[in-house]
């Protein structure tokens, strides 16, 4: 088992139900590679953010072809091993968002994706910081920042 960092294993990073699906190998280049490092410690720090909670990965590298297949976008920070969608033992997707908004930690995007229930986030060189939201699923149209929290009375 290759280990990325601590937590991440590049098995868990490149795991992909649709490669399978469709029999695409889904291996990262030597470039991808690197980038897949540099996530999984960005992942570290995601982790220490959101108290060393455990972290289930639900797609992170995919290679052209698989990102082709599940209608992600050809500059996707995904088919580049810098972006992981994920979810968070014991947090919704929107307290993780919203927990990683609120910290110290560098990114370039954090997306909460409503309708999967997870989070997305990158590592992209960019580094903007940018907080989204996409109330529907891939491919659909992305809001600035984070959905208004709603109280029961």
């Amino acid at each position: 088992m290759t280990r990325l960092s601590r937590h991440f294993t590049l098995a868990e990073m490149i795991a992909s139900d649709a490669a399978r699906a469709l029999d695409i190998a889904n291996l990262p280049t030597a470039a991808h590679l690197a980038n897949l490092r540099t996530t999984a410690l960005g992942m570290e720090q995601v982790r220490a953010v959101l108290g060393n909670r455990p972290i289930t990965i639900e797609s992170a590298y995919r290679a052209r072809r698989v990102n082709e297949a599940v209608g992600g976008v050809p500059n996707s920070a995904h088919a580049q091993g810098l972006a992981v969608d994920f979810t968070v033992a014991g947090l919704s997707a929107s307290a993780a968002a919203r927990m990683l908004q609120a910290s110290w930690l560098v990114f370039d995007q954090l997306i909460l994706e409503v309708s999967r229930g997870v989070c997305h986030i990158s590592f992209a060189p960019e580094l903007r910081r940018e907080v989204l939201t996409q109330a529907g699923g891939a491919g659909t149209v992305t809001s600035k920042g984070l959905p208004r929290e709603t109280r029961k009375a």
